[in-house]
C-alpha cells in the first residue's frame, strides 16, 4: 500500500488490507515484550484459538497493524473502555495485521510502549481474503476492525473505523448486559 492510500485511509478513519499482504504470527503475553515462540494464527484456527472456550464472557477482538495509522490512534481508547469491566465479564483480544517481516518487531515495542495489556496475535495466510473471510465474511478488510462477541459465543457487534472509548463503552455494554 501506497503512503499516499495510507494517509488517505487514516483521513477516513480506516485503513484498507493491501490484496498482497503475507500475515505473519506471534504469541504475546499481555503486554510484554518478551520473546515468545512463534506461532501461526491460519484462517481455519480463528474460531478454535481465538473464540472458543471464551463462552459466558464477552470478547472484544480487535484487528489493527502498526503502520494504521488510526490503529494506533484508538488503541488508548480500547485500553480505557477495557478496564471498565470485571476480567470475569470480559476479555481482549488484538489480532495484528503486520507484515512477517515488520510485525516480530514493532507489535511488541508498540504495544510495551502504549502499556496494552492484552494478548495479541499477529495472523498468517497466504491469501488475507481468507483469512478475512474466515473471520467475518462481512468485513471488507478496512483496519482498524473490531467484533464482539456476546457472552453465547455469536458475534453482538461489529465496529468498523477509528472508535472511541465511548464508542467501545458502549458497544461492551451492550453485549456484557446481554445474558
Amino acid at each position: 500500500m501506497s503512503p499516499s492510500r495510507i494517509s488517505a485511509c487514516a483521513r477516513r478513519g480506516t485503513a484498507r488490507l493491501p490484496a498482497a499482504l503475507v500475515l505473519a504470527a506471534l504469541v504475546l503475553a499481555g503486554a510484554s515484550a518478551s520473546a515468545e515462540p512463534v506461532k501461526h494464527l491460519k484462517p481455519e484456527d480463528y474460531s478454535s484459538r481465538i473464540v472458543a472456550g471464551r463462552k459466558g464472557r464477552v470478547l472484544v477482538v480487535n484487528f489493527w497493524a502498526t503502520w494504521c495509522e488510526p490503529c494506533r490512534e484508538e488503541m488508548p481508547s480500547l485500553v480505557a473502555a477495557a478496564k471498565k469491566f470485571p476480567a470475569r465479564d470480559l476479555a481482549v483480544v488484538l489480532v495484528s495485521l503486520d507484515s512477517q517481516k515488520t510485525g516480530p518487531a514493532q507489535v511488541p515495542k508498540f504495544l510495551k510502549a502504549q502499556k496494552v495489556p492484552f494478548v495479541s496475535w499477529l495472523a498468517r495466510t497466504r491469501d488475507p481474503q481468507d483469512f478475512i473471510d474466515a473471520v467475518d465474511p462481512n468485513w471488507d478488510g478496512s483496519l482498524p476492525y473490531t467484533l464482539l462477541y456476546g457472552r453465547d459465543g455469536k458475534v453482538a457487534a461489529r465496529l468498523s473505523g477509528l472508535q472511541t472509548e465511548a464508542s467501545f463503552t458502549e458497544a461492551i455494554r451492550k453485549a456484557v448486559g446481554a445474558r
